[in-house]
């Protein structure tokens, strides 16, 4: 449900800093944009941004990788989904009538 492409032209982010920004997009995607909510279901391609011999390292990338997702998952008008389980419930016949509509009432 996730998928990472380097696009970049002319080296503006050097190949060994790729994978910084997609660890970042990753972890912004387990600790969600919207109310702490995993993300799911995206592409993300890495074509542009820049480079500094002094001031780029992994962390900065990784960071840009995080704010870069915020940033387009705003933009992009997101639907918050509600989980989906699977239940098995096994009961005396007696009971199946309150559980079901308790079980209902929660869905």
């Amino acid at each position: 449900e996730y998928e990472f492409a380097e696009e970049v032209v002319g080296g503006t982010v050097p190949k060994e800093f790729h994978g910084a920004v997609d660890k970042g997009i990753q972890e912004r995607m387990k600790n969600g944009v919207l109310a702490g909510y995993p993300v799911v279901g995206i592409k993300a391609v890495l074509f542009d941004g820049s480079y500094h011999d002094v001031d780029s390292d992994e962390l900065s990338f990784k960071m840009a990788g995080s704010m870069a997702l915020r940033q387009g998952f705003l933009k992009a008008d997101p639907v918050l989904l509600e989980p989906i389980m699977k239940v098995e419930v096994e009961t005396p016949e007696d009971y199946m009538g309150d559980i079901m509509g308790d079980l209902n009432r929660r869905r």
